[in-house]
């Protein structure tokens, strides 16, 4: 699953990775969770895209009395909650890494090699008392397995067109992420499990933030 991602990114970023057009600048988020806001992208007519400000992370459910943050790629099409937002409501989700705890709870983060932004595949959701989004995951692959099961669906730019458009049917090569050579992954702070910590310290490698305390 995914229950926490960053974020940093600049104007000049975001207008030439993803051409959305901008002029606010975005605070560095260093740990995003449900129910606090982040960005994601969408588009209105085929070609026109929309950057969102103000989507909620989890979509809220009534019945169950909280938010549900992830999706799964096998089954979106299928299940009563994901089957209409997967075919009229996708989105991209904007991160820089996410974390992710390992069998014995120990926390990692995990970002593209280049770390560049990228776009997870994301549902989006505008009825009832917010717009919100989850977060699409698929199995993970290779060695991010001894972390987790799961991974976001990352979407190579090649899938970005497709997963945006209107079309209902979506190729089964752009649910797969990629392999786990395109990552790389540290242990880090046991503080990213509190979610009032959003600072740069949370993504150290563990022996760096450890340094830092003793300076």
């Amino acid at each position: 699953m995914c229950g926490r991602f960053t974020l940093t990114t600049t104007n000049e970023e975001l207008m030439r990775r993803f051409a959305v057009q901008t002029d606010q600048n975005y605070p560095n988020r260093w740990n995003i969770a449900p129910s606090q806001t982040s960005l994601t992208i969408t588009c209105d007519n085929e070609t026109e895209l929309r950057l969102n400000t103000q989507d909620i992370f989890g979509v809220w459910q009534s019945g169950l009395g909280k938010r549900i943050i992830n999706a799964r790629s096998e089954t979106i099409a299928e299940k009563p909650m994901f089957k209409e937002a997967f075919k009229y409501q996708r989105c991209l989700i904007l991160a820089s890494g996410w974390f992710e705890w390992d069998a014995l709870k120990t926390p990692y983060f995990i970002s593209l090699r280049d770390n560049r932004v990228m776009a997870f595949a994301g549902l989006r959701f505008t009825e009832g008392r917010d717009n919100s989004f989850v977060i699409v995951t698929s199995a993970a692959k290779g060695e991010l397995v001894q972390l987790h099961h799961r991974t976001p669906l990352l979407l190579q730019r090649k899938f970005w067109p497709i997963w945006l458009g209107s079309s209902h049917q979506i190729p089964d090569e752009c649910l797969i992420s990629p392999e786990s050579h395109f990552f790389n992954w540290h242990k880090v702070s046991s503080k990213v499990g509190n979610v009032a910590n959003d600072n740069a310290d949370l993504i150290l490698p563990i022996y760096e933030a450890q340094s830092k305390l003793l300076i």
